[in-house]
């Protein structure tokens, strides 16, 4: 019995690492060597990337939201596939918000790397804030997947 405890032990411990192992949330977006998936450029902006997760766990990564509209209308991917849109926070560049909860201002004032000039915010306060340095209109993640 001794021996089939130790099996049965060693491949419960293989499988729950192997599910650790497995993150499907946003990866940390390296500037200066990760390249955009729609233009192909390197990513060198930290204020203004995003990341789209599929279903099964691949990660596309854009230097601007321009991207990755253009990316989600080329139907590269099927929207369907999309488990997770992650948009990085302007003032914290190192942190990620799910797109259905940011709170978006655009203005030409942003100078994003491509031209979509939208910052994202993870609170109201931060993009009233914001829309005083930036004069711009308030969006919606809905509105732009309707554009």
């Amino acid at each position: 019995m001794t021996g089939v405890k130790k099996t049965v032990t060693a491949i419960a411990a293989f499988f729950i690492l192997g599910i650790m192992s497995c993150n499907t949330g946003p990866q940390p977006i390296k500037l200066n060597a990760d390249d955009c998936s729609f233009c192909k450029m390197t990513i060198a902006d930290n204020h203004f990337g995003a990341e789209i997760i599929t279903k099964k766990g691949k990660t596309y990564k854009f230097d601007d939201m321009h991207c990755l509209l253009a990316f989600r209308k080329a139907n590269t991917i099927n929207n369907n596939d999309i488990k997770e849109t992650y948009l990085v926070n302007f003032e914290e560049p190192h942190n990620f918000i799910p797109a259905p909860k940011a709170f978006l201002l655009k203005s030409s004032e942003l100078h994003s790397p491509m031209g979509g000039n939208i910052a994202s915010f993870d609170s109201e306060n931060k993009l009233k804030e914001a829309a005083q340095k930036f004069k711009g209109e308030v969006i919606t993640w809905n509105s732009l997947l309707n554009e």
